[in-house]
């Protein structure tokens, strides 16, 4: 097959034999399809307890709250967003519009405030919080200025840290009883259905990696505990212990094995409506497929899930974990989600958002390219700005399938680097990771000036808002946090008619709630006077410069000092120098040591007061196989949060009359820290 380069729409007329135009090809389709091979899974892909790529077990879920800003402020005012038309304001721009209100043509997008009022005469606006002159917290004001105002999107970062919370949380294996659908209806079980998981209250999976991408939404690499599950679920495939007993000749075909068969039981069990209640996406949902067709690809679908494999039954184990996970927030908080499942988060993105609201996609791998094919290629992450309108102006705006003819070479001669992972992406391959990211490391006040402004004072006095600002915002941190603090202050500004940011900092430690807003404030002051602060106070006349954008922010926030000592060595006697220490001995006695309490630590109450809490003693380890490595492990676990940390064992002949091994030494170091991250916080909450 060859293509010719036209000014057409799509800018392609595809040859192959006699056909030309957009004719079928002799696979069935119109395009050049990609093949995409069945993986082989096997006992080393199961076992593995990373996070990589290249697993064919990788199952990634992106999942986002429904018009997060509508929701939220409907919860605050008590209002049904399912049926009451709803839209967010900051100043006269809609930033959310709830379902109800779109059903009546109202959007975010080229739809202004007398449009959206016109188009829907029942609609509630709610101008979003915000700070006015002399406010230490955010108010909601009819009708704020910009001139006078500043933006707070505080309560919207309060309730994303309550959904965030249940997003991580661990499930238990017993269900309530109750069976659901994608779209959270409760169903009959006339067959296999998803169950509603319990919960434990306060728990964080470790078996999940999580990543919070924006206020509002989240990834999760559900790999390795769908990994987990399926061994729970299905005993025949947990064969750690034969490993374990294995020799290294022996394990190495054990672990390369392709995996059994699936259990008849399972096939029948799960049939098309079942996998229907998990949100499965088929190929018959596609628009421009004719009636004809759907009733054939229907059929289709039937014999596609005889065919099932042990990847499609991971898929459904994440599918039921993301249902029983939006059930919940639906229960604690009153919010709906849209989830969405597939191989990467790039399709995981796409499908969360493909049945919007209230719902979730299953994509499962063998219909990648049916999903894909139809799909305008904006629609991918990453491709809806620059690098996407560059793709456009290359090939016009296509559909994924549209592109497929395109080699990787022609796409790398356009684009560089990015033109192999265009490549890649248009046929369903990401390899991005899901990085472990629930807090941020800095957080921002920033406002934005038209007219720009151009008056000292003025500039102390929204210097002034920002700061109070940012105080609220760590003291809220503090709460779960109580040791937070910046490492620096950064004053940004942005001078009329130039495109470049301009910035200052100054060190920032630990400063008491009390005396929080006053410290930002009078090293904001600082900044200030001594930047461009200066330049305001004495040009005039055409010399007269603007600022048009001005954000103070913390940047490097610590969970905890780096510079501690051991914290037990606080609470142990200080023993006596010897005559050649070149220190003299301190004149005071040091006062004794609390005891510990029963509510901040294992040791009992009645412990001698030289013994801390969690006394860095000598530790009980316990020899452990890594599955992945299938390395000899040594592991400790903390009994107070489950937080685990290991080494491997390994044996060094220097050490062989050595009391201690290096990797105890290397050990006994990590449990200490933990040890003392514990005391820290038991000791901060007592002040």
């Amino acid at each position: 097959m060859s293509y010719q380069t036209t000014t057409e729409a799509h800018r392609y007329r595809y040859v192959e034999g006699e056909r030309e135009g957009r004719g079928e090809t002799a696979s069935g389709s119109i395009y050049d399809r990609p093949v995409r091979a069945e993986p082989v899974v096997t006992f080393r892909h199961l076992l593995s307890t990373t996070f990589e790529a290249s697993n064919p077990l990788r199952v990634i879920a992106h999942c986002d709250v429904d018009a997060a800003y509508a929701q939220f402020e409907a919860a605050r005012l008590g209002i049904d967003c399912k049926t009451t038309p709803l839209a967010v304001l900051q100043w006269t721009s809609l930033i959310a519009v709830n379902y109800a209100a779109r059903a009546h043509g109202v959007n975010r997008f080229n739809c202004t405030l007398e449009q959206a009022k016109e188009r829907c005469p029942s609609l509630q606006l709610i101008h979003v919080a915000s700070y006015g002159p002399g406010d230490d917290t955010p108010q909601y004001y009819k009708n704020p200025s910009s001139k006078t105002h500043k933006i707070s999107l505080d309560l919207y970062r309060r309730e994303s840290k309550k959904i965030m919370e249940i997003f991580q949380r661990r499930l238990l294996h017993h269900s309530s009883g109750t069976h659901l659908g994608f779209d959270l209806a409760p169903v009959v079980a006339d067959c296999w259905a998803p169950s509603l998981l319990a919960m434990q209250e306060g728990s964080v999976d470790d078996d999940i990696l999580f990543e919070k991408a924006s206020i509002d939404e989240s990834f999760f690499d559900l790999s390795v505990y769908v990994r987990k599950e399926l061994m729970h679920r299905f005993p025949l495939l947990d064969i750690r212990r034969d490993v374990e007993r294995a020799t290294a000749e022996e394990r190495a075909p054990m672990l390369d094995a392709p995996l059994p068969p699936l259990p008849l039981f399972v096939k029948q069990e799960l049939v098309k409506k079942s996998w229907t209640l998990l949100g499965a996406w088929w190929p018959s949902e596609q628009d421009n497929v004719d009636t004809t067709q759907q009733a054939s690809q229907a059929s289709d679908d039937e014999a596609a899930i005889t065919d099932m494999t042990w990847l499609d039954v991971a898929y459904s184990i994440a599918a039921e974990r993301m249902i029983a996970v939006r059930k919940h927030i639906v229960e604690q908080l009153g919010y709906t989600t849209s989830a969405g499942i597939a191989e990467n988060k790039a399709l995981a993105k796409l499908c969360s958002s493909h049945r919007k609201p209230c719902s979730q996609t299953l994509l499962l791998p063998r219909y990648v390219l049916d999903f894909l094919e139809p799909l305008p290629f904006r629609k991918i992450r990453f491709l809806g700005g620059k690098l996407g309108a560059e793709v456009a102006d290359a090939w016009g705006d296509s559909t994924v399938g549209e592109l497929w003819p395109i080699s990787a070479s022609e796409m790398q001669s356009r684009f560089g680097a990015d033109g192999r992972w265009l490549y890649d992406l248009f046929r369903g391959m990401d390899r991005s990771d899901v990085s472990r990211r629930t807090s941020n490391r800095s957080m921002m006040s920033a406002k934005n000036f038209q007219p720009a402004l151009v008056s000292y004072a003025k500039g102390l006095h929204w210097l002034s808002i920002m700061s109070a600002e940012l105080s609220a915002r760590l003291q809220e941190e503090r709460e779960e946090c109580p040791l937070l603090y910046p490492r620096s202050l950064v004053l940004r500004y942005l001078v009329s008619g130039t495109s470049g940011t301009r910035s200052q900092q100054m060190p920032f430690g630990f400063v008491r709630n009390e005396e929080l807003a006053k410290e930002i404030y009078g090293k904001a002051e600082k900044l200030w006077s001594q930047g461009i602060g200066q330049s305001l106070e004495r040009a005039t006349g055409p010399d007269r410069v603007g600022i048009a954008t001005l954000s103070l922010s913390f940047a490097g926030l610590e969970r905890q000092s780096r510079d501690q000592q051991q914290l037990h060595t606080f609470f142990e006697p200080k023993r006596k120098r010897a005559p050649s220490d070149e220190a003299p001995e301190p004149e005071h006695e040091p006062l004794p040591p609390r005891a510990p309490t029963d509510a901040h630590t294992e040791a009992p109450a009645e412990a001698p007061a030289e013994a801390p809490a969690e006394a860095p003693a000598e530790a009980a380890y316990e020899r452990v196989t890594d599955h992945d490595t299938q390395t000899e492990m040594a592991r400790w676990c903390c009994r107070r949060c489950d937080h685990q940390a290991s080494v491997p064992m390994f044996d060094d002949p220097d050490e062989e009359d050595a009391p201690r091994r290096s990797y105890e030494v290397i050990l006994d170091r990590l449990r200490l820290e933990h040890v003392h991250w514990h005391m820290a916080l038991d000791l901060a909450a007592d002040l």
